[in-house]
C-alpha cells in the first residue's frame, strides 16, 4: 500500500503558542491533534453546555464530565451513561469529548440536550488545511427510530469570534427557521451535518436551501452569517436596533428560510428586500446517505463506546478553494460526499484563516454524543485514517528490476514502478534505486511524473490496445458492432440514454469527468491506474521452463508424447530476445500489460532499444466479461465512474503464466482470476455469502509484439473465460462449485499427455464445497474441457457450526519424480483441511481428491498456497527414505466493504508442517530414486497434537539491528515409525504457534528456499474504534520468518541479516529466525555477487530488501526439494 510518511511525534503547544506563530508567518509544519481521550485537553477551546471530557480531570478548558464544577447534568437530573466501560468518569487514555448524554431506556434521561466546543485558535489557511475527525453516537432512547437530532462540525471564519449557530435541526451550525436559537455561525465557511433524525438538509427546518427531511444523512453547508449580529452590521436600515427580541428572532428565522433581506424598518416584516438576496445562506453543497443507522444501542441497559459505530471523516481544504470531504462507517471504504469542488463561487473566498467547532442537540431523543479524535494539518503532509485497514498484498516481481505495486484508499488510484536493483562495491550492499525507471500510473495519466522526475505524455486512450470477452470469443473494447447488446445495456444501467461514453471513460477518455466547477458525467480521476491491492505484477520475459530434452513420463514410459523432442529448446531460442511484459490487474477493471524491454543474445538486459523500449508503455489491457458486466451498478457505491463511487474490487488476483504445447506449437499463456472482484454487490463481507463474480480468464501472450485490438487479433489473444455456468466431463452443474477465483492458476503437464490449469474452486461458491478444478488442453488443437475433484467438505462441515462456505484459494502441483509432469496436487480450505489430489494415473476419471483430509487445524482457515517439500531421512532402510512435508500458515482476512472493516481471524493462528505418510502407492510405481518415507496406517485426519510443537522464545533487538527480530525452539521432532528419537518417536510434523494476543496470521503464500519456510506474516490492526480513537491511520504489521522446512524450528545458524550485510546476528545467543520488516505478500529470492537476499514490499509500500544465510541449515542438509514448476 502507498502511504505517505507518519508523524514521528506531535508536539503539544498551547493556543497562544498557536496564534504566536500564525502572526509570525505561515504554519508550515503546525500540527493539531487533539485525542480528546485523557484528563485535558491541550488546546484552547470554548466549551458550552454539556459539552465535557469524560476522562477529564478539571484542568484545561474543556470541563471534566464527573468533575464537581460541572454541574450541566446534574442540575438535569441526567445521569452520566456509556463511557468505556458502561460508566463515567473514564479512566485516562480511555475518554472521549461528551457534547449530550444519552438514556438507556425510553425516558427522558438524556432529552433536550445540547453541548459544544469552539476552538479560540485559528489555522492558517497558505498551506490549505486537512481535517480529520471521529464521531460515536450511541445509548439512546431510539425516538422514530432514529434518536437524537445529530453532530456538526464546521470552519468558520478566524477573524471572527467563537460562535456556536442555532440548534435543533441546524445542529449548531446554519441559522433555523423555526427554532429559539436561530443565529447561524457567525463567519461560517463550511458545516457538516451527522444528521440522525433528518433535519439538517431539510429547507424546511434550516436555510433556504437542502431537499428534504432525511434520517441517517451526512450533508455539506456552505457559508452563512445569517445571525441578527451579521444581518445588522449588513443591512442596518433594515434590521433597525429598536426591535424586540422576540421580532429580532422573527426578522432572522424569516430571513433565514426566504434567503433575501428582511425589510423590518417599519417595526414588522416588510417581506424580501428586492435584489437583496443574501450571497451566502449556509447553501446545500452535498448530501450522502449513510448505509445504516448513525445510532446503536438504543434503549440498551448499558451502553458502551466500543459497541458503538465509529464514523471517521476526512475533509481537505486548499488555499484556493477546492473542497474534498468523505466519510468511512464503520472501518469500511471512505465514502466520498465531494471531490476537488470549487466552493468559491458558491461561498466566497476561503478565509485567511479557520476556527473549528462541534456542536450536538437531542432534541426530544436521547444520543450519546461523543467526539473521539480530532486532527487538523496542512493539505499534504498526512494520509487520513479513514478506510485504510487494508494492506497491498503484492508480491515483488524481481530480476535486474523490482516491480513495485501500489494503491492509495484516497480516490482509489494504483501506482506500478520499475526500479533497478543496485549494488554498491564500496558497502558490499544490494539496494533499491530510489527514482524509478518508469511508472505505470505517469504512462497511463502523463504529465510530471515524481517517481522518475520526468515529464510523461499520455497514452491517447483510442491509441490503447484494450480486449474484452463477448461470451464467445475476444474483442476489442469498443462501442460498436462487435460489442454485445447485453453488454452495452449492462454498461448503460440507469443511464438516461445508452451511449459509448462510459466506456470511453474506461477506455481512458476523461473529457466527461466532473470539473472543478461541477461540470460533467463521472468521477473524477487521480490518475488512470486503478488501485492495486490482491493482485501482484507478474513479468513475461524470455521462456525459461526447465523443459529441454525429450519427454519421458516416468511413471508411463511407453507413453508417446505430444512435444516432439528438441521443440522446447527450439521455441526458448526462437523467443529468446521477445519483448519482457509485466501484466498486473487493477480495480479500474482491467489486466494491464506494461513494456519492459528485453534480453538479447548475450543474456544482458537491454532498456534502450526503440522497438523494445523498457518505458512502462501499456501493451495489452483485458477488461474480462465478468467485469464489464458488474463495473457500472445502480448502486452508486460500487459503480465505477460514478462521482459517488465509494470503492468495488474488480480484477483483484494475481495471474499466472506458463508455457504449453498444443496445435503443433508451443505457447505462453497467462490465466488469472478476479479474486474477490466483479460481485454485484460488492466484496463478500461474511464466510457465509455466495459470490456471483467467479470467472477465469486465459490469454494468450506467446508474442507481445504484435498485440493489436483488430478483431482478429483479439479473437487469437484472448483463449476464453468461464463462470460458474461452466460444464465439466460428466458434470453439467460443476460451474455451481466455482466461486470467486482467488489463488493464482498453475499451468502443468500432467499424465494423460494433456496440458492444464490447475485451479481451485475459490471461496462462496454456490455449493459452498472446496475442490480442485483442472482445465484440460486438448494437444490437437488446443479445445479445453474441464474437470472437477471435489472432496465433499461443504457448509455441513463448517467447524464452527455456521454453515459457512468452504472452498480452496490455492493449489500447489507437485512433480515427485522430476520428469516435468505433475503426480499430485496439495491445496488447504477454509475450514482448516489439508487435502492431496492424486493426479498419478494417465486416466482422467480416476484422478481423485483424498477421502479424508491430511490433516485437520481445527477450523483455523487456509486461505493461502502450501509449499510442498521433501526433508531428509532419519535413520536406515525405509526410514533413509525422504519426507513429503506440507508447510502452510493459517489465517484469512475478509474485505473491506463500505459498511465493515477488513475482518481478520481470531487470535490462535500459526505455521505448520505435515508430513505426507501415505506413500505406499507411490512407491509401488516409482522408480527407486522417486520414493518416500511412509506407512503402512496412520491416524487421518491428523490434528496439532500429533505435531512437535515449536515457540517463539524472544523478541527484541540484535546487536546493531535497527528492527525487532525473533527467535524460537529448535526442538527434534521424533517421526513416526523413526529412530530420530531415543523414545517418543510418534509425531508427524510440527507446529509453531503465533502469539494469539496481537491476532497474528498468515494470509500470505509462503516460499521454500535453502531448506527453510520463509512467509511473511500479519498482525492485524486495531478495530474501526480503537483507529478512531486517533485519527492516525493504522496499518498491519508483521514479521518475515524463516524455519527449517523439517522441524519448524530454528536452523543452525541466523537465517536474517537485520543490517543486510553479510553479518548473522543473534539475539541473546539465540539464533534469529523472524525479521519485523512488515513486508506483505510473498518474498522474492534473487542472488547478487553470489549472495541471496529476500526482495519484498513493506506495508509502507516500499521495497526492502534483506541478505539470507543459505547456509543457515547447516552443511550438507540441502534438501531435495520438489520443485514448484
Amino acid at each position: 500500500m502507498s502511504q505517505p510518511p507518519r508523524l514521528a511525534g506531535i508536539a503539544v503547544v498551547s493556543s497562544t503558542a498557536i496564534v504566536n506563530a500564525l502572526l509570525a508567518g505561515p504554519a508550515h509544519a503546525l500540527v493539531i491533534q487533539d485525542n480528546l481521550n485523557g484528563a485535558s485537553s491541550s488546546y484552547d477551546w470554548v466549551a458550552l453546555n454539556g459539552a465535557c471530557l469524560t476522562a477529564g480531570n478539571g484542568t484545561g478548558s474543556i470541563p471534566g464530565c464527573a468533575t464537581s464544577s460541572f454541574t450541566y447534568y446534574r442540575d438535569r437530573n441526567s445521569k452520566l451513561v456509556g463511557g468505556a466501560s458502561g460508566s463515567v468518569p473514564d479512566a485516562p487514555g480511555y475518554g472521549a469529548l461528551r457534547l449530550t448524554n444519552g438514556d438507556t431506556a425510553e425516558g427522558a434521561n438524556g432529552d433536550n440536550q445540547t453541548g459544544a466546543v469552539v476552538s479560540r485558535f485559528t489555522f492558517g489557511m497558505q498551506e490549505g488545511l486537512q481535517v480529520t475527525f471521529s464521531t460515536v453516537t450511541y445509548g439512546g432512547d431510539n425516538l422514530r427510530g432514529t434518536g437524537a437530532d445529530g453532530i456538526s462540525f464546521y470552519l468558520a471564519d478566524g477573524s471572527k469570534s467563537p460562535t456556536v449557530g442555532g440548534l435543533g435541526g441546524s445542529l449548531g451550525y446554519s441559522c433555523s427557521n423555526v427554532n429559539g436559537a436561530y443565529d447561524g455561525v457567525a463567519g461560517g465557511y463550511i458545516g457538516i451535518g451527522i444528521d440522525e433524525f433528518g433535519n439538517f438538509s431539510n429547507k424546511a427546518d434550516n436555510t433556504d436551501s437542502g431537499p428534504a427531511f432525511q434520517a441517517n444523512r451526512i450533508s455539506v453547508r456552505g457559508s452563512g452569517d445569517t445571525n441578527w449580529a451579521g444581518l445588522r452590521a449588513a443591512y442596518p436600515g433594515y434590521y433597525p436596533d429598536s426591535l424586540s427580541a422576540s421580532k429580532r428572532a422573527q426578522a432572522v428565522q424569516n430571513t433565514c428560510a426566504r434567503g433575501y433581506a428582511q425589510d423590518w424598518s417599519s417595526g414588522k416584516d416588510g417581506g424580501d428586500v428586492r435584489g437583496r438576496r443574501l450571497a451566502y445562506n449556509y447553501r446545500m453543497l452535498g448530501i450522502s446517505d449513510l448505509p445504516d443507522k448513525i445510532a446503536n444501542q438504543q434503549a440498551a441497559s448499558r451502553p458502551t463506546r466500543a459497541k458503538g459505530i465509529p464514523i471517521v471523516y476526512s475533509l481537505k481544504l486548499t488555499q484556493n478553494g477546492l473542497l474534498s470531504m468523505s466519510y468511512s462507517y464503520n472501518g469500511g471504504a471512505a465514502t466520498p460526499v465531494i471531490t476537488d469542488q470549487d466552493i468559491t463561487q458558491a461561498n466566497g473566498p476561503v478565509p485567511a484563516s479557520l476556527r473549528f467547532g462541534f456542536a450536538a442537540g437531542t432534541g426530544g431523543g436521547s444520543n450519546v454524543h461523543e467526539i473521539t479524535c480530532f486532527k487538523a494539518e496542512p493539505v499534504g503532509q498526512s494520509s487520513s485514517s479513514a478506510g485504510t485497514n487494508v494492506q497491498q498484498s503484492a508480491r515483488v516481481e524481481a530480476g535486474s528490476q523490482v516491480y513495485l505495486a501500489y494503491y492509495h484508499p484516497t480516490n482509489w488510484w494504483g501506482e506500478l514502478s520499475a526500479q533497478n536493483l543496485l549494488y554498491d562495491p564500496a558497502t558490499d550492499s544490494v539496494s533499491i534505486a530510489t527514482v524509478a525507471n518508469w511508472n505505470a500510473h505517469c504512462t497511463l495519466t502523463g504529465g510530471h511524473c515524481a517517481a522518475t522526475g520526468t515529464s510523461v505524455v499520455a497514452q491517447a486512450p483510442d491509441s490503447r490496445k484494450i480486449l474484452t470477452w463477448s461470451g464467445s470469443t475476444g474483442i476489442p473494447l469498443r462501442w460498436d458492432a462487435n460489442l454485445p447488446a447485453a453488454h452495452k445495456a449492462r454498461l448503460t444501467a440507469g443511464d438516461a440514454a445508452p451511449s459509448g461514453d462510459r466506456l470511453d471513460y474506461l477506455r481512458g477518455d476523461r473529457s466527461k469527468e466532473l470539473s472543478a466547477a461541477g461540470a460533467g458525467l463521472f468521477r473524477k480521476r487521480t490518475g488512470l491506474l486503478g488501485d492495486i491491492i490482491d493482485s501482484s505484477p507478474a513479468w513475461v520475459g524470455a521462456p525459461s521452463s526447465p523443459y529441454s530434452g525429450p519427454w519421458t513420463d516416468a511413471l508411463y514410459k511407453r507413453a508417446s508424447p505430444p512435444e516432439p523432442a528438441g521443440s522446447y529448446d527450439a521455441f526458448r531460442q526462437a523467443r529468446a530476445q521477445r519483448l519482457n511484459v509485466v501484466y498486473v490487474g487493477a480495480n479500474d477493471g482491467l489486466l494491464h500489460g506494461f513494456r519492459s524491454g528485453y534480453y538479447n543474445a548475450a543474456g544482458a538486459f537491454v532498456g534502450n532499444d526503440a522497438g523494445k523500449p523498457n518505458d512502462g508503455r501499456e501493451v495489452l489491457a483485458y477488461m474480462p466479461g465478468a467485469v464489464l458486466d458488474t463495473i457500472q451498478s445502480t448502486n452508486a457505491a460500487l459503480a465505477y465512474s460514478s462521482p459517488q463511487y465509494v470503492h468495488n474490487l474488480f480484477v483483484d488476483a494475481t495471474p499466472g503464466t506458463g508455457d504449453l504445447y498444443y496445435a503443433g506449437a508451443w505457447h505462453t499463456w497467462l490465466v488469472g482470476g478476479l479474486g474477490p472482484g466483479a460481485n454485484r454487490g460488492g466484496p463478500l463481507a461474511s464466510k457465509s455469502a455466495t459470490a456471483t463474480g467467479g470467472a477465469l480468464y486465459a490469454l494468450d501472450v506467446t508474442e507481445p509484439e504484435r498485440f493489436s485490438d483488430t478483431p482478429a487479433a483479439a479473437s487469437a489473444t484472448v483463449i476464453g473465460e468461464w463462470n460458474n455456468t461452466l460444464q465439466c466431463t460428466g458434470d453439467s452443474a460443476c460451474g455451481d462449485n466455482l466461486g470467486n477465483t482467488y489463488g493464482t492458476p498453475v499451468i502443468r503437464r500432467l499424465h494423460n499427455g494433456q496440458w492444464a490449469v490447475l485451479f481451485g474452486n475459490g471461496l462462496g461458491s454456490k455449493s459452498g464445497s472446496a475442490g480442485l478444478f483442472i482445465m484440460l488442453v486438448d494437444p490437437a488443437d488446443g479445445s479445453r474441457s474441464f474437470r472437477y475433484l471435489g472432496t465433499g467438505y461443504g457448509p455441513q462441515q463448517d467447524p464452527a457450526g455456521a454453515n459457512g462456505r468452504n472452498g480452496i484459494a490455492y493449489v500447489t502441483p507437485a512433480d515427485l519424480d522430476g520428469d516435468h509432469i505433475t503426480d499430485y496436487v496439495y491445496a488447504g480450505d477454509v475450514f482448516g483441511n489439508l487435502w492431496r489430489f492424486d493426479l498419478t494415473s494417465d486416466n482422467p476419471d480416476h484422478w481423485h481428491a483424498g477421502s479424508r483430509p491430511l490433516m485437520q487445524t481445527g477450523g483455523k482457515p487456509i486461505s493461502t498456497r502450501v509449499a510442498v517439500g521433501s526433508v531428509p531421512g532419519t535413520g536406515t532402510g525405509a526410514a533413509a527414505m525422504p519426507r513429503v512435508v506440507v508447510a502452510f500458515g493459517t489465517g484469512r482476512r475478509l474485505e473491506q466493504t463500505q459498511g465493515s472493516e477488513a475482518v481478520f481471524e481470531p487470535g490462535g493462528q500459526g505455521l505448520y508442517g505435515v508430513w505426507d505418510w501415505d506413500m505406499a502407492g507411490w512407491n509401488a510405481v516409482a522408480g527407486a530414486q522417486a520414493r518416500y518415507a511412509s506407512l503402512a496406517s496412520a491416524t487421518r485426519p491428523l490434528s496439532a497434537a500429533n505435531l512437535t510443537q515449536q515457540s517463539i522464545t524472544a523478541e527484541g533487538r540484535a546487536a546493531g539491528s535497527t528492527v525487532t527480530v525473533r527467535t524460537v525452539s529448535a526442538n527434534k521432532v521424533c517421526w513416526q515409525g523413526s529412530s530420530a528419537c531415543a523414545s517418543g518417536n510418534n509425531k508427524y510434523g510440527w507446529q509453531l504457534p503465533l502469539p494469539s494476543a496481537t491476532r497474528e496470521q498468515v494470509i500470505y503464500n509462503p516460499v521454500i528456499a535453502y531448506g527453510m519456510v520463509i512467509v511473511n506474516t500479519t498482525i492485524p490492526p486495531g478495530s474501526a474504534l480503537s483507529q478512531a480513537l486517533s485519527c492516525n491511520a493504522e496499518v498491519p504489521s508483521g514479521f518475515t520468518m524463516g524455519v527449517s522446512m523439517g522441524s519448524g524450528g530454528a536452523a543452525a545458524q541466523s537465517f536474517f541479516s537485520s543490517t543486510n550485510s553479510s553479518t548473522f546476528p543473534l539475539l541473546n545467543n539465540g539464533i534469529v529466525s523472524g525479521i519485523g520488516l512488515s513486508g506483505t505478500g510473498t518474498p522474492s529470492v534473487v542472488t547478487a555477487k553470489k549472495r541471496p537476499y529476500l526482495v519484498q514490499q513493506t506495508v509502507g509500500g516500499s521495497g526492502a530488501i534483506t541478505q539470507i544465510n543459505p547456509g543457515a541449515n547447516g552443511a550438507g542438509a540441502r534438501l531435495n526439494w520438489i520443485r514448484l514448476r
